[in-house]
């Protein structure tokens, strides 16, 4: 059974860069949804938060960090003082 490989034609070579070229072009956005979409932003009401949340929010960041801290420091006295335990009693 032989095989055979067909050859790309210069044609073939020229129509295969153009698509490519055609496919990685980059994409613009067309000017008028553009200018439309700014005018949508720029015309929105601010909303700012609201005091009440942004204080739950500050408090409830503060606790969780302070609640991590105390954890990894226990966590790392615990698992730091079982060794020295251990040793004391083989010592023996």
């Amino acid at each position: 059974m032989t095989h055979t490989t067909s050859k790309l034609t210069p044609e073939d070579i020229a129509w295969l860069e153009r698509r490519l070229s055609a496919a990685v072009a980059p994409v613009a956005p067309r000017p008028e949804f553009v200018s439309r979409a700014k005018q949508e932003l720029m015309g929105a009401p601010v909303v700012h938060p609201r005091s009440a949340w942004v204080k739950r929010s500050v408090l409830a960041a503060a606790a969780l960090s302070t609640f991590s801290l105390v954890a990894m420091l226990a966590y790392l006295r615990r698992h730091r003082r079982a060794p020295s335990v251990d040793r004391a009693h083989n010592n023996t």
